[in-house]
């Protein structure tokens, strides 16, 4: 109904209507990026998207960034802002309000001929944009979302009222094994509900695009119908390797001492606890050994204390955001680049560190599995096992000749891998089969999948077993 009422309203307007080119081959594209995450931020997302914009721009295509309006947002040309409002459960996230009519007429006149969206929101919102001016989308898949609920806008209460701290949970035994089953509860029904979203879109794009091969194995495993392309991100390799001054000495970290090195985000869903717990085992061995923490977050507090906690008061630096520029500085003088996330699709900065020539130690999870050579560009360990992890980094610390060893191998590897010309021309193929392809759009329906989707469990520990 709404969607009729939009189409009616916009049969006034001066819009063009969209004709199915019959040759891309001697113009160039007009492509639309909607996300939810553009600078000022600073995060793997965004890297991947200027990365991506740059590499189209220099190939003569016109690219437009629709991106939520933020308070620090500078003006640059080809980029349109939605008008925004604060996510609460994560302060530094903008949510973008649906287009305007001025805004929809806007797009019609700039005939985009795909949409490649990325995020959470604005592909919701670009799917609707797509179906009213008959324009295909094309969707990566960066974010495993059921990995982030703790973000979702209820789940931070509800978390709460079910802690065993809570006095009715304290006061008796059954108490506290109901608030214990009432919390596990709430994490299945809340992954599930992530899990069905994630099928429902990606189900409505024509295409999507994977950074890497495991993620795009689990698509399918999870109802995925839409063709997955994997495409891994490119890095800006002249920006990395670009010589720089060493940061350590800056941090009272002198040139002779352990340096490892991570640079995430600081969420929940990085798991670094999990590398404060490993460090602190690396420490017991090596007590000359510092851990840098390059990135920041709503959990950095926490973190800090956990650090404390561990008695790593000043063995662990944390450095707050630092510029994309000076990025590649840490990484060049790093000794070992260590990562316990389990939530990446890709692992970006697994590939950066690889590209400057600083070996890897990583959990062996999810996208990180395809930015790690194991046992040549650095080691992939299981999940859950801290002492082979932390014997893993020693190894690489104490060894000067396979530290160097792996470096070099690292190096050449990641300069081919993380080419973003291969990323750029990958994405034009995808681009072009989806304008070739696109006959229009059928309903907005549950697809046919869901028809026998099991919402109410058996066991909910082997249901969120699954979700592992």
């Amino acid at each position: 109904m709404i969607q009729l009422m939009l189409k009616s309203v916009l049969s006034f307007l001066p819009l063009e209507p969209r004709v199915k080119p019959l040759s891309l081959e001697h113009r160039p594209l007009r492509i639309a990026v909607f996300t939810d995450v553009y600078l000022p931020q600073i995060n793997g997302v965004v890297t991947s998207i200027t990365n991506m914009v740059e590499g189209l721009r220099e190939l003569g295509h016109e690219v437009t960034i629709v991106a939520p309006k933020h308070p620090q947002q500078v003006q640059e040309a080809g980029v349109i802002r939605l008008r925004s409002t604060v996510y609460r459960p994560q302060p530094e996230q903008r949510w973008a309000f649906p287009p305007s009519l001025r805004k929809m007429w806007q797009f019609s006149r700039l005939g985009f001929d795909v949409i490649h969206t990325h995020g959470a929101l604005m592909p919701i919102l670009a799917i609707g944009v797509g179906r009213l001016l008959s324009i295909p989308v094309v969707h990566t898949y960066h974010t495993r979302f059921r990995d982030y609920i703790h973000y979702a806008p209820f789940y931070a209460t509800l978390s709460w009222l079910m802690t065993s701290e809570r006095w009715y949970a304290r006061s008796t035994r059954t108490g506290r094994r109901v608030t214990r089953q009432l919390k596990k509860g709430l994490d299945l029904s809340t992954k599930t509900l992530f899990a069905v979203a994630d099928v429902w879109f990606c189900n409505r794009c024509l295409e999507l695009i994977a950074p890497a091969r495991q993620m795009a194995l689990e698509l399918d495993q999870m109802g995925v119908r839409t063709r997955v392309t994997v495409v891994p991100n490119g890095i800006d390799l002249q920006r990395l390797t670009a010589p720089q001054a060493d940061p350590f000495p800056a941090l009272g970290i002198p040139e002779g001492t352990a340096r490892l090195l991570t640079v995430s985000r600081l969420g929940k869903e990085k798991s670094i606890d999990l590398l404060l717990e490993r460090f602190k085992l690396i420490h017991v061995s090596n007590p000359n050994s510092r851990l840098v923490i390059v990135g920041d977050g709503p959990e950095r507090k926490n973190l800090e204390k956990y650090s404390l906690e561990l008695g790593l008061k000043d063995s662990v630096i944390f450095t707050g955001y630092v510029n994309a520029s000076g990025v590649g500085a840490y990484y060049q003088h790093a000794d070992v680049f260590v990562f316990t996330s389990t939530s990446e699709t890709q692992g970006l900065v697994a590939l950066e560190a690889a590209a400057c020539g600083c070996p890897v130690v990583a959990r062996a999870e999810m996208g990180i599995i395809s930015c790690v050579l194991n046992g040549e560009t650095g080691f992939l360990v299981h999940p859950n096992d801290k002492q082979t992890f932390a014997e893993k980094t020693l190894s690489l610390m104490n060894d000067a000749d396979l530290r160097t060893q792996f470096s070099n191998q690292a190096a050449s590897w990641a300069a081919l891998e993380g080419s973003p010309q291969t990323m750029t021309n990958r994405i034009l193929e995808v681009y072009k089969r989806a304008i070739y392809e696109f006959e229009g759009y059928d309903d907005l329906g549950l697809p046919p999948e869901f028809a026998n989707f099991e919402v109410v469990p058996r066991s909910v520990d082997e249901q969120l077993e699954r979700f592992k």
